[in-house]
């Protein structure tokens, strides 16, 4: 069982986040861009490049060439921009997407933030909680969960754990050993 990040940004509708510009590259107008993405990949596939500043709109960035700088682990982008001065322009802006934009997750993978506020149950059906936040820690991902009584519980999200997470009824299932609950 496995999830993937997004990065939400606050009060820009939903979009996600997926990388940022961090700098002009060169004289002609092209950028560097940092991925915050699990697909970063997707920036070879991309026609356009969406930019927002402080969460709001700022431009269109049209993509004519993308070529990964390996050794930085960013990515470098040509674009209509026309030269550095327009691209020294764009550094700090974040690249957001729509979220039918996202890359389609295996079987049995979900987007983190489509399991935040789902109910928890035991595979009796009895309410434990609702997943409050997604840790990843060494190791291995875990689900808080808040329980009704304001209390945090964690659970790790492997197979062992977590039986099924159906995200049409708005459920996970767990199957608890002792001491984890």
């Amino acid at each position: 069982m496995s999830t993937s990040s997004k990065n939400d940004i606050p009060g820009n509708g939903k979009k996600i986040l997926i990388g940022y510009i961090s700098s002009a590259h060169g004289i002609k107008g092209e950028v560097r861009v940092v991925p915050l993405t699990d697909f970063p990949e997707r920036f070879r596939r991309m026609g356009s490049l969406d930019l927002y500043s402080n969460g709001a709109f700022a431009r269109t960035l049209h993509v004519v060439s993308v070529r990964e700088d390996e050794g930085k682990g960013e990515w470098i982008v040509a674009s209509d921009l026309s030269d550095r001065n327009q691209a020294e322009r764009c550094a700090g802006m974040s690249i957001l997407i729509e979220p039918e934009d996202r890359v389609p997750l295996p079987e049995k993978n979900f987007w983190v933030d489509d399991l935040i506020g789902l109910s928890v149950q035991d595979g009796e059906g009895n309410v434990l909680g609702v997943v409050e936040e997604f840790i990843s820690a060494a190791g291995h991902e875990i689900y808080e969960i808040k329980d009704k009584d304001g209390k945090l519980h964690y659970i790790p999200a492997v197979e062992d754990f977590v039986k099924d997470i159906d995200l049409n009824s708005g459920k996970i299932v767990v199957e608890l050993i002792e001491g984890l609950w």
